[in-house]
Parts: structure tokens; sequence; C-alpha cells
């Protein structure tokens, strides 16, 4: 009978782990990891709370990056040094802790529970590591019913903790590949930007514009980063474009004219050579299409309405706005009241409504000072 009740156990742990597995691998944004891991290893191991740390290696601290229970608002980006606490402990040595008595260990770092109001009773302190590197450490505290964790507890963390620390490497990597993409971007756009002293930060501008329209529009969060990186490649297609027609100080003449409006083509072109297909999707749509109108009069296909991509559409009333509020030799540039009522005048013809809603009502909220308004 024990045998049979004992396989029974390792089966319902097999099942608890692999679940656990899948809901950790599920999402590789970092917020839902780390929050993925602490509830899996709270709810599995059956403790009242549970926080879990991540090493800053550069700063040498050690920050409370997802919490669980009563106080995790509380909790939620603390920050200890390497050798402070039990999880500085545990994330130098790699070694898990079991303690049944916290407040009695003199590794016991207890101005957290000071700060929080949180009364810590049993621990477990489990390190997140990945070949021999340790990313962090969570800690599940309190068991829920009975007084103490068990033995079987800690082996359940251990093995739970080694699928969780290779959920957060991989989503670290991601985390830093995507900052290196966002940054070449931006890089790419500062370069695009330089060969017009017109325009300088031009780029930077419409994305920062486009951004605040999505999020006054209640984008998700990874619509609005995706959004941010297509408006920072809008104008790509220019690097194709002659020098002596984009930098020229006057008025284009028609044929000048005709020239420049291929930069829509050429920085879709360039775009769809790039790969992932998927992950360039929306930029080659809002670079072709962004000086596309409401109502067909725009290029380079006359798309009319919602025929025009809605990122290309937030991405136009941004690129409109700054364009009209920017100097250039033969203009002054309007200011940027004026370029809100010409918006206005607009919307519905030439611009989408709900953008132009959206962008003169934050211009409107920061008395039309931009530097004023943050998000």
């Amino acid at each position: 009978m024990t045998q049979i009740t004992d396989l029974e156990f390792k089966v319902q742990e097999l099942v608890t782990l692999l679940e656990a597995s899948k809901q950790l691998n599920s999402n590789i944004e970092m917020e839902e990891v780390l929050e993925n891991i602490l509830l899996q290893m709270v709810q599995i191991v059956g403790a009242e709370a549970g926080t879990l740390w991540v090493l800053d290696k550069e700063r040498q601290q050690i920050k409370a990056s997802a919490a669980y229970g009563p106080s995790a608002s509380d909790i939620l980006n603390i920050e200890l040094k390497l050798d402070e606490g039990i999880v500085g402990k545990v994330i130098r040595t790699g070694e898990a802790e079991l303690i049944e008595h916290v407040s009695s260990d003199p590794d016991w770092a207890d101005r957290v529970d000071h700060s929080s109001g949180f009364v810590t009773k049993s621990m477990i302190t489990v390190p997140l590591a990945v070949k021999g590197n340790v990313l962090g450490a969570l800690q599940l505290l309190n068991k829920k019913d009975i007084a103490f964790f068990s033995e079987q507890d800690i082996r359940l963390a251990v093995a739970l903790a080694n699928q969780s620390a290779l959920a957060l490497h991989n989503s670290q990597m991601y985390d830093e590949l995507q900052r290196m993409l966002l940054s070449m971007i931006r890089t790419l756009a500062k370069v695009l930007d330089a060969r017009d002293p017109y325009t300088a930060g031009h780029s930077e501008r419409v994305a920062k514009y486009s951004l605040w329209i999505a999020q006054k529009l209640e984008f998700d969060a990874h619509t609005c980063e995706e959004l941010y990186k297509a408006a920072l490649l809008h104008d790509i297609g220019k690097i194709g474009i002659a020098d002596d027609i984009l930098r020229k100080p006057d008025r284009l003449t028609n044929e000048e004219y005709e020239a420049i409006k291929q930069h829509t083509v050429i920085g879709a072109d360039i775009l769809s050579n790039m790969e992932p297909k998927d992950a360039v999707a929306h930029a080659m749509e809002t670079a072709l299409s962004h000086h596309e109108r409401l109502d067909g009069t725009g290029y380079p296909h006359g798309l009319a309405g919602d025929d025009i991509p809605l990122f290309a559409r937030i991405v136009g009333v941004a690129d409109a706005f700054d364009a009209m509020t920017t100097a250039r030799s033969y203009s002054e540039g309007l200011s940027f009241r004026l370029g809100a009522e010409e918006l206005i005048r607009c919307r519905g013809t030439l611009f989408d409504s709900e953008a132009v809603d959206a962008f003169t009502a934050i211009l409107a909220d920061c008395d039309y000072e931009l530097e004023r308004y943050e998000k």
C-alpha cells in the first residue's frame, strides 16, 4: 500500500511539473514569465506567499521582481545587497535552504518583513540556475495548514526551479535581443534623419507621438511596442532618395516630389527582405502606406478608409503633425495648437478620426506643451 501511495505521489509530482512547465514556457515576455514562475511554485508547494528575486550582476543587487501574497505590493521592487539575507546566501552558494524558524536564523534580512508588514515564519529558498549560472532565487513563505514545509516540498521546489530558471534565462535572452533590436532601429533612424538637417529627430518624434496615440486608445503593451518600432522605420525608404532632392532647401519641383514619394515603396521593399517576415510585417505596411489618406488621395496606391493598415493610419497622423510643426528653410512651421487645429480640420477626410481625437486630446491635456506630457 505504501509503495502504491509513493507511486501516486511521484505520478502527481510529474503531472504537476509537466503542467507547470507548459505554463512557464507559454509566454516569453519577462513580466509574465516571472509571475507564472512564482504562481506555479506557490500553488504547487502550498505556500502562503512567495517572492521571486532576480540578480542584477552589474549593480550587484537582488531585486524582488515578482511577489505573491497579502503584502505583495509592498515587497515588489525591494532591493537587497548580494551579501544580504537568506536569499543572498542562496544566490552566492547555489544551494537550497529549508528554514523552519526564520526569525532565529542569523542570515534573515528582517527589513523585508518590516517594510511589508508580513510575518515570515518558515521558508524554502531555492536558487534559479542554468548551467551553474545563478540568475536569482525563489522564496516560498509559510506553509499553509501545517507548521513547516516538508522534504517533499523542497524536492518539488528544486525540480520546478530548474525548469523555471530555464524559462527565466530564455526570457532574459529574449529581452536582451529586443533591447538590442530597438537600439539598432533607433540608431538607423537617427542616421537616416541626419541626412536631412531639417528633419533631425523626425523619426523619433513620430514614433513617440504614435506610441502616445496607441496608449490613449488603450492598445495592449505588445501592440504599442510593435507600433513604436514600425513608426521608427516609417521613412527608411528615404535612404534610397538622392541627397540633392532629400536635402534641397527650397520647395520641390513636381518631378522631385514624384521621386521623393517613392520612399514609401523603397522602404517597404527594404523591409520585405528582412527575416523573419512576420516580425517586420507591420513595419513594412507602415513604411508603404503612411502617406495614404482616408479619401483615397494619398500615395503610393490611393488606398482609402479601412483599406489603409491601422498602424499606417496612426503613423500618418503623427507624421503629418510633425511635418506641419517643424521649421524648414521655406517655412517656420505651425505652432502645436495650429497643428492640432489642422488635424481636426482634416479629421475623417485625410486622417483617421480616432487617431486624431486621441492625439488632439493629448495636446489639449498638456496645454500644447508636449515636453510636459508623460505617459
